[in-house]
């Protein structure tokens, strides 16, 4: 629905340099350090090939498990990150963290990257795991968690990124409202529409002044059947000289109907015309018994279909009406409805007029 309204994910990287005091008291020996110097230094100036043949060169140095290769490794995957390079950069980092050297506090924000890293290259499932298993440790900042729900909703997994995403928004009360129009799709992809229609309103709040939030609005809580509140909102942006057109609410009505939901399309059809926001003309009034026919509401239906016969007195509409009544057995009304359907009736018409009055008459003397 409005799921394609959520951006790509904006990576801003805090790059790990690290201090040489930190490297001094983890002990690291001298030729590794002076490498991991040496390379900060060319990255820094923008030279990231004599970074990456510095560093690479010092691999041969530092054995396998030791704080010298995961330094080393990690250096790499932010020289990767730096060149743009992110699946050498993910891979560079995750040999890093596999040596599980690096201090709590780094290999935590490595992690994070990580996971970002992960996102950027669609391996959204991989990055929410990282970023769980992180969230289970300390709480996210607030860009960790929006990166979660990022992935969460890439992944299908709405009930698990609406939550979050609802931290988001109270979290930051001038956030964007692509999360807001995030929440709405969300919602609406689990079937929650009364609140998907809850978010829509932040929205409308926002910004009242356009129609298609008006529009939306309506159809989510159409969508969740509240169809007085549907029509109430679209009185409203036509007051508001919102420039909603009939063709936009026979359109709201087809939605309904398209989705399966001829009940509540009759109700909402029924609403609009209540508030005069469509015309109570002849075609609506067809389509307003056809609704309730197709919902199988009889008792509505047969009000209707006989609103209109006696309104226009159609052999058409007095046959409609008749149908229901052979449905229901109503046979001495039936035969009353068929006496009232002879006039301009058709050839075929009259057929099936006898035929009936055969079926009411032949069920009247069975039943005397």
């Amino acid at each position: 629905m409005i799921m394609g309204a959520f951006r790509s994910i904006v990576l801003v990287w805090a790059l790990l340099f690290m201090p040489t005091t930190l490297l001094a008291q983890q002990a690291v020996a001298p030729a590794v350090f002076s490498a991991l110097n040496n390379a900060q230094k060319a990255q820094q100036s923008g030279d990231l090939t004599s970074a990456r043949n510095t560093l690479t060169a010092a691999l041969d140095k530092a054995a396998e498990g030791s704080i010298e290769l995961a330094l080393i490794q990690q250096r790499l995957g932010y020289v990767a990150i730096a060149a743009e390079q992110y699946p050498q950069a993910i891979d560079w980092l995750n040999k890093a963290l596999a040596q599980d050297r690096l201090d709590a506090d780094v290999a935590r924000q490595d992690r994070l990257n990580l996971a970002q890293l992960l996102a950027v290259q669609e391996r959204y499932s991989e990055a929410a795991r990282l970023l769980e298993t992180e969230r289970r440790n300390a709480p996210l900042e607030l860009e960790q968690t929006q990166l979660l729900v990022q992935c969460y909703s890439r992944m299908g997994e709405y009930g698990k990124a609406i939550p979050l995403a609802e931290q988001v928004v109270k979290a930051d009360a001038g956030a964007d409202d692509v999360w807001y129009q995030l929440l709405v799709g969300m919602s609406y992809e689990q079937g929650q529409y009364a609140r998907a229609a809850q978010w829509q309103k932040v929205l409308l709040k926002r910004h009242p002044a356009r129609p298609e939030h008006w529009r939306q609005l309506a159809g989510l809580q159409s969508q969740a059947g509240d169809q007085r509140a549907a029509a109430a909102t679209l009185r409203l942006a036509h007051e508001g000289g919102m420039g909603l057109t009939r063709a936009d609410l026979d359109n709201l009505v087809a939605l309904q109907v398209n989705a399966g939901a001829p009940w509540q399309a009759a109700r909402l059809l029924e609403a609009l015309l209540a508030q005069q926001l469509l015309p109570t003309d002849t075609a609506r009034q067809e389509r307003l018994a056809q609704l309730w026919t197709l919902a199988r509401d009889r008792d509505r239906a047969r009000a209707a279909w006989a609103a209109l016969a006696n309104g226009s007195n159609k052999p058409d509409h007095w046959l409609r009406l008749a149908n229901i009544q052979l449905e229901e057995g109503d046979w001495s009304e039936l035969l009353t409805t068929l006496q009232r359907a002879q006039n301009g009736a058709s050839n075929q018409q009259r057929q099936l007029i006898r035929q009936w009055e055969g079926y009411a008459r032949s069920a009247i003397e069975n039943n005397s």
